[in-house]
């Protein structure tokens, strides 16, 4: 049963819901097996499906941020996740929300914006864009991303891996209480797998930069169960699960990171910020396309 907030489209193969709040997609239905690929928020573990991250990713030092010499306060991977969308169109395969600035919003992110998200499925694949565009007549600085979680067939990591479409050098870029630190560790050179196990996740999320790859596939051995993301344009990819659950595993393509730990610098300054002119807009759009097991 949908609630007021919640939204239908549909292909052959999938179903799909879309929420208001947040335009966060709470849930991916296999038509034929009836497998929900979309981890079903529990407040125990994590009370999220797959939230839209706006206008920044990650964590902010000291959960704030500068914009010439005024501070404003900022929660983690910003606001949008937790406001309501407008629903702007809804078709049988399609939906399009937008999130506007508001007198709310202006008050802890001094800009002016539309952000449009559109969800879009295609027999077992759906594909999500973000258009971005500065209303205002200063510069526009933000970061978007994408943090979906996805169930996973057996609760077990060690079941798993990662399969990166080109040979990677893989740089983890490591963070403390949600910040980088400035450290780096080694996954391997010229790794075309990563083998997930449990504790992977003892130091919070797998954070990869300027990856060669534009498509990962997770799959599970011995199994149909596929989920494959095509993240072009995201120079940012980060891997996140629950630490010590193992129930979902987040696949999360990113324009824009959380702050370094020391980072005071005007927002102008933030590593990965994306700078968007007056009257300028911007898109991003990312794919992802299911087997069920």
């Amino acid at each position: 049963m949908l609630s007021t907030n919640q939204h239908q489209i549909a292909s052959t193969e999938l179903s799909l819901c879309i929420n208001t709040k947040g335009a966060e997609l709470n849930s991916v239905i296999d038509k034929r097996s009836g497998f929900e690929f979309i981890w079903q928020a529990k407040t125990a573990i994590w009370n999220r499906n797959a939230p839209v991250l706006f206008p920044f990713v990650g964590k902010l030092n000291q959960n704030k941020f500068r914009v010439n010499s005024e501070i404003y306060p900022m929660t983690q991977h910003g606001f949008a996740r937790d406001f309501n969308f407008e629903l702007i169109e809804l078709y049988k395969d399609t939906i399009t929300l937008m999130l506007t600035d508001t007198e709310e919003t202006l008050r802890i992110f001094p800009f002016n914006f539309k952000f449009l998200i559109t969800y879009q499925v295609i027999k077992s694949a759906i594909k999500i864009n973000y258009s971005i565009i500065n209303t205002g007549t200063n510069i526009l600085y933000f970061s978007v991303g994408a943090h979906p979680a996805f169930n996973l067939p057996v609760k077990d990591f060690s079941k798993f891996k990662i399969e990166f479409e080109k040979p990677e050098n893989l740089q983890r870029h490591l963070l403390v209480d949600g910040l980088f630190s400035g450290l780096t560790e080694n996954m391997g050179d010229k790794q075309r797998y990563l083998q997930l196990s449990n504790e992977l996740f003892m130091k919070d999320a797998i954070v990869f930069k300027y990856l060669k790859s534009i498509s990962l596939l997770l799959v599970q051995p011995g199994s149909n169960f596929k989920i494959k993301l095509n993240f072009k344009g995201f120079p940012y990819m980060g891997i996140w699960a629950k630490y010590p659950h193992q129930d979902f595993l987040c696949l999360e393509p990113w324009v824009g990171l959380a702050d370094s730990k020391n980072f005071e610098k005007d927002l102008s300054q933030k590593e990965g910020i994306v700078k968007l002119s007056a009257g300028a807009e911007k898109h991003f759009a990312y794919k992802i396309k299911f087997t069920a097991p």
